[in-house]
């Protein structure tokens, strides 16, 4: 037999973890759009657009300010495939090579 109150809270939760997703999309693709106007700029600029010193700064940062309860190698692990899929998306577009 269901249980109302645990399908109650069952649903609760999920509805918590579907709000939490959809504010990772946005955050993530404001992410990518504000890389893209850095790239824009750095590159009018005459900048190298891909800075490896940078990239190890945000990892590093994001294992020391991550609270857990994900393990800050896993962190670690989740924000370089971002700033990968990130690159990956301006090479695409053209806009510089590694």
């Amino acid at each position: 037999m269901e249980n109302p109150e645990v399908e109650h809270r069952i649903q609760s939760l999920r509805d918590r973890v579907d709000e939490v997703d959809r504010e990772l999309l946005r955050a993530l693709n404001e992410r990518a759009q504000i890389v893209q106007e850095l790239g824009a700029y750095k590159q009018e600029a005459g900048i190298a657009l891909f800075d490896p010193k940078r990239e190890e700064e945000i990892l590093r940062k994001v294992a020391e300010e991550n609270p857990g309860p994900i393990y800050d190698s896993s962190m670690r692990d989740i924000f370089e495939l971002i700033l990968h899929r990130i690159r990956d998306l301006e090479i695409q577009r053209g806009e510089f090579s590694e």
